[in-house]
């Protein structure tokens, strides 16, 4: 860990010295389109909670981690945060959870310290009064990314929920990652309630591209707005395996596998959103946390093939801010996403996206021998005479996820990587792979 702290102030009235990050003009946040579409101001915890949540975003995004360090001791920092917020007793108070729960997130040590924004302008305010809402009262707030776990959820939730419509969250950081959403977003009609928060840096300014707030930076766009529109429960569309996203390898440490949604992240966020809610409980659901990617898909109703296709995986291409920009297809994501759509036994979904490689073709295929190197642990300890604490001890990180303590959870967890290994296992011929060059024959049999 960098033994100095890094210190940005987001205030108008910073000191001199100050690592000053001025609004509007260095980081910009536009919360108007879903104010206009729920035709009611944010709240003021609400507010505050989105702009607190952009300043981390900047901050992360500002401060550079040393990724050149071999033994990671340069990967965490010390970040030192000055923000103007409406109510700072409250935030004050709020200040150590919020703490623990960004610390878990980044492995950084967060100082925070909130003062009064007083007549200071704020980036979500200045906003004009409603008179009528514009979304039906009965609606639920989902977030949306323009995934295929997020295109796939919101379709179950329409077809299974037929009488209730879906407030859908997002969070623009660029124009391409904008297109694509509002594409996805066009297949699914009237019950959908588009509710953008646009969120960016000024160009250049970025030193750090890792983003491991940007799991904070969405969840509280959701909370906001589930606040706003009055709701106390926040739907979360991705699978199990992504959820807990356990390390491909083994050097990989703590936020190295990010924690954008797992269990205990929503729990952690559950309880700050329940503070902000005046102690009335609020509820993240994660729908789908006991089914791999490709069972999430097999649910999915098939009348929504075209919002499938047109959603975007790929860890790499929003980021590229091209539209009409493939997807890599050898990321983490792209691999998981072609994994799920063969194991679905829906290749289909996937006929009309071209990716800009192809596995079997590349000669150095490393996130897709990480992925099967992984599978082949997970096996090796399913297999075991004492299956979980084999896989506890292959992978501590399992520990994390809440309700593992019970027999329930534990059977929970075991079904759910039993059958992603199964998936791969059914797979491996299709991608091309020889695991008798890697002296793994036994990944291909578990």
């Amino acid at each position: 860990m960098s033994e100095q702290a890094v210190t940005f102030d987001f205030r108008d009235d910073a000191p001199c010295g100050a690592d000053r990050v001025r609004w509007g003009k260095d980081v910009h946040l536009d919360g108007h389109p879903l104010m206009d579409r729920l035709a009611r101001l944010l709240p003021a915890p609400a507010a505050d909670l989105m702009e607190i949540a952009t300043a981390v975003y900047a901050a992360d995004r500002l401060a550079a981690r040393d990724h050149g360090d071999a033994y990671q001791l340069g990967w965490s920092r010390r970040l030192r945060l000055h923000v103007p917020v409406r109510q700072p007793d409250r935030w004050e108070r709020l200040r150590e959870s919020l703490a623990e729960l960004l610390s878990w997130l980044t492995d950084d040590e967060w100082d925070l310290h909130f003062h009064s924004s007083g007549q200071a302008c704020s980036p979500l305010g200045n906003a004009q009064g409603y008179l009528f809402p514009a979304v039906p009262p009965q609606a639920h707030v989902a977030l949306f990314s323009g995934g295929l776990d997020s295109a796939a959820g919101l379709a179950i939730d329409l077809a299974t929920r037929p009488t209730v419509d879906v407030i859908a969250v997002r969070v623009v950081t660029n124009g391409r990652m904008a297109h694509g959403q509002e594409t996805v977003l066009g297949y699914f009609g009237e019950r959908v309630h588009d509710c953008p928060f646009q969120v960016h840096l000024a160009s250049g300014r970025s030193r750090e591209s890792s983003q491991r707030t940007r799991g904070f930076l969405f969840l509280s766009a959701g909370v906001a707005t589930a606040l706003t529109a009055r709701k106390s429960v926040l739907r979360v569309y991705e699978n199990g395996i992504g959820a807990v996203n356990l390390p491909l390898v083994e050097s990989q440490r703590g936020s190295q596998a990010p924690h954008a949604v797992h269990p205990r992240t929503l729990v952690m966020m559950e309880k700050l959103a329940t503070s902000l809610n005046g102690g009335s409980c609020f509820r993240i659901e994660l729908p789908h946390l006991w089914s791999t990617k490709a069972e999430l898909l097999r649910q999915a109703p098939q009348t929504m093939v075209g919002a499938y296709t047109s959603s975007m995986s790929c860890d790499h291409a929003f980021a590229s801010r091209i539209q009409g920009a493939l997807q890599c297809g050898t990321c983490t994501s792209c691999i998981l996403r072609r994994q799920s759509v063969l194991a679905s036994g829906l290749s289909q979904l996937d006929a009309r996206r071209t990716y800009r490689r192809d596995l079997s073709s590349m000669p150095r295929r490393y996130t897709l021998d990480a992925s099967l190197w992984q599978a082949h642990r997970i096996s090796r300890a399913l297999s075991s005479t004492d299956p979980w604490s084999a896989f506890v001890q292959e992978f501590p990180q399992v520990l994390d996820v809440p309700g593992v303590e019970s027999e329930s959870g534990r059977s929970a967890i075991l079904r759910l990587y039993g059958q992603y290994c199964a998936e791969w296992r059914s797979l491996t011929a299709r991608l091309g792979v020889d695991m008798s060059k890697w002296g793994l024959e036994g990944a291909a049999a578990a």
